[in-house]
């Protein structure tokens, strides 16, 4: 192969992986939480019965619910909130779906939760997700 052709190539290929390197996603900063003290009961649980549950819970009427992460199981929420997200590692997958970074984004085809209710969920998660 001649030197152009050579050149051309390891051009081709350089710009190739800088372009797919731009594609992954960003690992961020590692999140911390801004209000320690907050609570599953009061705090957490109330965004999701009215943003979760009309699709994951087991009396869901969403006709498209995924049959799955019943969120009215303590244990179920648990188990997704202490997840590592495999879009992220820098996040659990509960917080990366409802930032966005991981798909399916949640809520499923509706609005996105707002900055401040993803920062209390995100603030239970990161102190542990403990059910009190």
């Amino acid at each position: 192969m001649s030197t152009c052709k050579k050149m051309k190539f390891y051009f081709i290929l350089t710009s190739l992986f800088m372009f797919l390197s731009g594609c992954a996603y960003n690992k961020g900063e590692n999140p911390v939480p801004v209000n320690s003290n907050v609570s599953y009961k009061i705090n957490v649980k109330p965004i999701l019965v009215t943003h979760c549950f009309k699709c994951h819970s087991d009396t869901a009427t969403n006709p498209n619910r995924p049959g799955y992460a019943f969120f009215n199981n303590f244990s179920e929420v648990e188990r997704v909130a202490q997840k590592t997200s495999t879009a992220n590692s820098n996040y659990k997958v509960l917080i990366a779906r409802l930032k966005l970074i991981e798909s399916p984004g949640m809520p499923f085809q509706e609005t996105p939760l707002s900055d401040s209710l993803i920062q209390v969920i995100q603030d239970w998660v990161l102190i542990g997700a403990p059910n009190n």
